[in-house]
């Protein structure tokens, strides 16, 4: 069996459904692989358990309320 092609905004033929069908399987399967990474990345640093609970909640003193915030604009 072929590999499927890789397919682009500027690649995808809109009028061809099976085509789009492939691209939005590739976009999703593209999501879910960044979003894996991430969790994955979140659990690594001890800032999320297992179970996707964050374990860290105290905000960084910059972001707390009545703080002087620079966004250096």
């Amino acid at each position: 069996m072929p590999a499927a092609k890789h397919l682009t905004l500027e690649s995808v033929n809109f009028d061809d459904r099976n085509e789009v069908d492939a691209f939005l399987g590739q976009v999703m399967a593209e999501g879910i692989r960044r979003v894996r990474a991430e969790g994955a990345e979140l659990r690594d640093r001890g800032l999320m358990d297992a179970d996707g609970k964050l374990l860290v909640t105290q905000l960084p003193p910059d972001m707390q309320e009545g703080s002087e915030r620079d966004f250096g604009g």
